[in-house]
């Protein structure tokens, strides 16, 4: 099953005052550890962002969303739109501990499955997922109400959750959903990077 790989990198970035894909982790940025995981996964990475100038560089497909300014679900959207394959794995490109394991893990569910989605004590994990371009009419539809949360679209398609038991096989921490967002986050980030080496 070809699939591919889709990195948001898209944010507004309003409580880290960079943008999050070029942050440095030990010797590379963000988005070249996803980049370099990913070349080794999928037939195809895609960048969503509203910067494509800095990102043409990675010479890898690069695109604006389509509908803008709709959050993380609208760079899902565009990211389906403008993929080859029919289904597709995103993630944040503020993400710097992705399990290619685990990812590897979630691409190899049935593919009819609109969404192949982890769940932890109730909550989804909707930035480290597999979408079908099957679910383009929904995503399409709450996107024109402006009904931005990804979870909502999801009583409506066909979806497998991967539960805590099944993550933990491969991620015992689930460093595979910590992200960016803050100052705070970030040194919390450098501490676990040099205690992974």
């Amino acid at each position: 099953m070809k699939v591919s790989g889709i990195i948001l990198a898209g944010g507004k970035n309003t409580r880290i005052k960079t943008e999050k894909a070029f942050i440095q982790l030990g010797t590379k940025i963000l988005i070249e550890n996803i980049i370099g995981i990913f070349k080794k996964i999928f037939s195809e990475i895609i960048i969503v962002t509203n910067n494509p100038r800095s990102y043409l560089k990675f010479k890898t497909k690069v695109v604006e969303d389509l509908i803008k300014n709709k959050g993380p679900l609208g760079g899902i959207f565009s990211g389906l739109c403008f993929s080859t394959n029919e289904q597709n794995f995103v993630v944040g490109c503020d993400m710097p501990f992705v399990n290619s394991d685990l990812v590897n893990y979630i691409i190899s569910k049935p593919k009819e499955f609109d969404v192949v989605i982890p769940e932890i004590n109730g909550k989804v994990e909707s930035l480290f997922a597999r979408y079908s371009k099957n679910a383009l009419p929904v995503i399409f539809s709450h996107l024109l109400k402006d009904e931005l949360r990804i979870q909502d679209i999801l009583s409506e398609l066909n979806v497998l959750k991967i539960s805590s038991k099944e993550i933990e096989r491969f991620d015992p921490k689930h460093l595979s959903f910590f992200n960016i967002n803050t100052a705070e986050d970030l040194k919390k980030a450098k501490d676990l990077f040099s205690r992974r080496k």
